[in-house]
């Protein structure tokens, strides 16, 4: 009896590996992304403490919006890495369960 227990939650077990494996890796890139843009926030206080004149401030302008432009690319690259993660634990998921229902 207890082998039959364990082979019906075996399939539950997976399910919930795959969870698990899938909440850290979107955490991996949560934090990923924070720290990006904390430093971003942070290297844009301090470039403030360098503007003098009318061209310093325009220098600053212009790494400002270059570094706007890097964020977007990294929030572009992070949604399709987050979209990837998706479509593979649903496939995961599929696969789990079709062999589950093989299995019963």
């Amino acid at each position: 009896m207890n082998t039959s227990f364990e082979k019906l939650l075996a399939p539950l077990k997976e399910l919930n590996d795959l969870t698990v494996k899938s909440i850290e890796q979107i955490a991996e890139i949560q934090v990923k992304t924070i720290q990006e843009n904390a430093k971003a926030s942070i290297d844009a206080f301090q470039a403030t403490t360098e503007i003098k004149d009318l061209e310093s401030l325009q220098s600053y302008l212009k790494t400002q919006a270059a570094t706007a432009e890097t964020l977007s690319k990294y929030a572009v690259e992070d949604a399709k890495e987050v979209a990837n993660l998706g479509n593979t634990y649903v496939a995961d998921v599929k696969e789990v369960v079709e062999k589950a229902v093989q299995a019963a």
